[in-house]
């Protein structure tokens, strides 16, 4: 099953990628310089919304093909590899994640920095530990239980980085500057809840996988926005560990079809 794990995380990286580039475009073309607002029905507005849909019908079609097969239903084991290579790729995450919260401190610390900045950026050193974590306990040897604080480390800071994001952009009358990055940070609140659902005993592989997908790409569009880097960074951060989580849940899939 690896090779549909490649398959599918180089889809949707690919796929992120080009409307990373459809959304900079957007953002150049529908932005009117004298007043500082959105040109209303722009078609770049309209071929990026055409363009997220697309991809999420092919994800819907891609994963539900995946119905017909058995995934491991508990933590560690849907998220276990086995791989030094695995562990190693967690850990450089989290500290892309910890260095996004290093950058997030020091701008609350100037000027321009807010409360919400100081508390964003402190707690996702707790989110990277916490990320880290969960997929390097998931392969270790014997590992049988575990998860839960890393898990409700991670969604605690996601919930808190929505209303944040929702903070700083509550005055912006333009919803296209940050209505894509709401959308991506919930989607992949509902994807760490999914995957959450594997260490407290109610996992929904497919609904997790399609999160994951769904989370990765909005996150990858949303890098063409002109947040902070450090903001940037945790974005990214997340990204790469929805693909990595991804990968591995594809990866255990047993090969035998569960009978009709």
């Amino acid at each position: 099953m690896r090779k549909k794990s490649l398959q599918l995380c180089g889809f949707t990286c690919i796929m992120g990628i080009f409307g990373a580039f459809l959304r900079w475009v957007q953002l150049v073309k529908i932005i009117e310089p004298e007043t500082g607002l959105a040109t209303a029905h722009s078609p770049w507005s309209y071929t990026l919304v055409i363009f997220s849909l697309l991809n999420i019908a092919s994800l819907v079609l891609w994963i539900r093909s995946f119905k017909k097969y058995s995934f491991p239903l508990k933590y560690p084991d849907a998220f276990s590899r086995g791989l030094s290579l695995y562990s190693i790729a967690a850990m450089v995450i989290g500290a892309v994640m910890a260095l996004g919260g290093v950058l997030t401190v020091i701008r609350s610390l100037g000027s321009s920095g807010t409360v919400f900045d100081l508390v964003l950026g402190l707690f996702s050193f707790i989110c990277a530990l916490g990320a880290s974590s969960f997929v390097i306990s998931a392969n270790k040897p014997n590992k049988k239980t575990g998860g839960t604080i890393q898990s409700a480390a991670i969604i605690l800071f996601l919930c808190y980085w929505l209303i944040a994001a929702y903070k700083f952009s509550a005055s912006d009358p333009v919803i296209w500057h940050f209505a894509p990055r709401l959308l991506a940070v919930s989607s992949t609140i509902l994807a760490f809840y999914y995957i959450a659902g594997f260490v407290f005993n109610s996992p929904k592989p497919l609904l997790s996988l399609f999160f994951c997908q769904l989370g990765a790409f909005l996150c990858i569009i949303t890098l063409a926005d002109s947040y902070p880097l450090g903001e940037q960074l945790i974005t990214l951060a997340f990204a790469a560990l929805m693909m990595l989580l991804s990968f591995a849940q594809v990866s255990n899939i047993s090969t035998e079809k569960i009978s009709e």
